[in-house]
């Protein structure tokens, strides 16, 4: 909700009824007799029909004396009716604060018909939300035309009763013509005292990078939180982001991360015996002490950079902030990307965005280390420790004697990293789930780092491989191919053979 200001005759208030009926704040432009009435974007109401009214009886004095304020008057007047279309009301709430401070978990039930993430123009709903007339956040629907449940963070509040409102921004979709609807919202007070709901309540606060305001990239898909206990208790956030712009390069996160999202740990808040000690990922990756503002106990970021790390301040920051609820990822055992899996439409927006931004090549070839349709690949996590080793993979399909290889012989797409990891193997367009045959996992030497001694006795220990899955029609994660306990041990120049599990056609 937004206020203008400035003034009409009290005669001309009088004969139009429109300016009776809806309230109207006219701040005084001359020394005529003012009336004042309050005025709100979101009425949608006509200024212009007002000024017209109200020019004729100030325009001889405004002329000779007020030039520069008549043209100030008229720049209003050609840009009104883009002002009051820019933000459209889609829901109201009342959000009743019992004690000063009070914070909200909020859910809404909305979706965005006509709205595609792979097409510029019209890639998602984005919803405004306004507290009190203040500028709070944004929320971008990307379940499209699906009514899906959004959950955010609110406040603190003081005490008192709020009113919150939900906006359509058309600012970044020009295309788009329906207006997302908002079916339902929930609000839950949250309670500091609760331990079970401090994750929430220290959730950053995520700041777009300036760049891609109004792009639909590099956008925050979704925050998780985890609580680690060793040495001291910790409590640190992850952001999935839809990709990363800079950074590694999409052939080599296909292959050594098996996606094209960007995972960049964010915030942790570990609980000392004498002072809390809270750290944030910064450029080049580096783990640095968080002395920024907070609303709360919130911490603000902004992602400054184009493979998404952070700053916790920012001289010029644009008003686009996300405060998405945290989830909560146990990981134990599990790898990072199996996020993803528990939000299958995060799968849809990385893939999409690869088409939008034209990083896919066409026709596929699986041969080429270059990325496809992400459709034609194999996604599989494995769990393994690894001592001066990389891991590569290979699929074989049925009838056919050659071997797709996950890293497309390049030595920079091996995965050295020990725990529990995702690759991917492209294969050739329309291949099905029963046409895989064999899964192979090599290993080969690690790259020796500059300055550091080869490690004596490499080798690799497999534990297990998790998943093995193509991606649907859809985009959405297929059953579970393969799912096995290994328990080998591989030196650098073996490898290992498994076969999925029996799979109907």
């Amino acid at each position: 909700m937004y206020r203008l200001s400035f003034s009409a005759n009290s005669a001309v208030v009088k004969k139009n009824r429109k300016l009776q009926k809806r309230p109207y704040i006219f701040q005084q432009l001359t020394g005529v007799k003012t009336v004042n009435f309050e005025f709100f974007l979101t009425t949608r109401v006509s200024v212009r029909s007002v000024l017209v009214a109200a020019m004729p009886r100030q325009v001889h004095l405004w002329f000779r004396s007020n030039f520069w304020l008549v043209l100030a008057w008229s720049c209003f007047w050609a840009c009104s009716d883009y002002c009051l279309a820019s933000d459209e009301l889609l829901y109201t709430h009342e959000l009743v604060a019992a004690a000063d401070d009070t914070e909200f978990l909020v859910q809404i039930e909305a979706g965005a018909p006509g709205t595609s993430w792979e097409e510029s123009g019209r890639e998602c709903g984005v919803l405004k939300v306004v507290i009190e007339a203040r500028y709070d956040q944004h929320v971008l629907l990307f379940g499209g035309e699906h009514v899906t449940s959004y959950a955010f963070l609110a406040g603190p509040l003081p005490r008192g009763r709020h009113t919150l409102q939900i906006l359509w921004d058309k600012t970044w979709t020009r295309d788009l013509q329906e207006r997302p609807a908002v079916l339902s919202l929930r609000a839950a007070a949250l309670d500091r005292k609760n331990e079970a709901q401090e994750p929430l309540l220290r959730a950053p606060i995520l700041y777009l990078r300036n760049n891609t305001i109004g792009r639909f990239s590099d956008v925050p898909l979704i925050l998780y939180w985890e609580r680690q206990h060793s040495p001291s208790p910790r409590l640190a956030y992850t952001v999935i982001f839809s990709n990363e712009d800079g950074g590694t390069d999409t052939e080599r996160l296909m292959a050594r991360w098996g996606r094209t999202t960007d995972i960049e740990w964010c915030y942790s808040y570990t609980q000392d015996e004498n002072n809390p000690i809270e750290q944030y990922q910064g450029r080049n990756h580096e783990t640095l002490p968080f002395r920024g503002r907070k609303e709360g106990w919130h911490p603000i970021l902004y992602d400054v950079t184009t493979n998404n790390n952070f700053s916790d301040s920012l001289s010029d920051p644009i008003d686009f902030r996300m405060r998405p609820a945290p989830v909560e990822a146990r990981l134990e055992g599990r790898s990072r990307e199996s996020v993803m899996d528990q939000f299958p439409w995060t799968y849809a927006i990385m893939a999409e965005e690869m088409i939008r931004e034209e990083k896919l090549e066409y026709p596929a070839d699986p041969g080429s280390p270059n990325v496809s349709d992400l459709r034609n690949y194999a996604y599989l996590d494995v769990c393994s420790e690894q001592r001066g080793t990389e891991l590569y993979f290979a699929v074989l399909l049925k009838g056919n004697e050659r071997w797709f290889r996950s890293d497309h012989g390049d030595p920079g797409s091996g995965i050295e990293r020990s725990g529990c990891v995702r690759s991917t193997v492209e294969l050739p367009p329309g291949t099905r789930p029963h046409d895989i045959r064999t899964l192979r996992i090599h290993c080969r030497p690690a790259p020796v780092p500059e300055g550091k001694m080869p490690v004596p006795s490499p080798a690799a220990e497999i534990r297990s491989v998790l998943r093995l899955f193509l991606l649907e029609k859809d985009y959405r994660p297929g059953q579970n191919l393969l799912e096995r306990v290994v328990g080998r041990r591989l030196r650098p120049g073996q490898s290992l053979a498994l076969s999925p599990d029996s799979i109907p056609r």
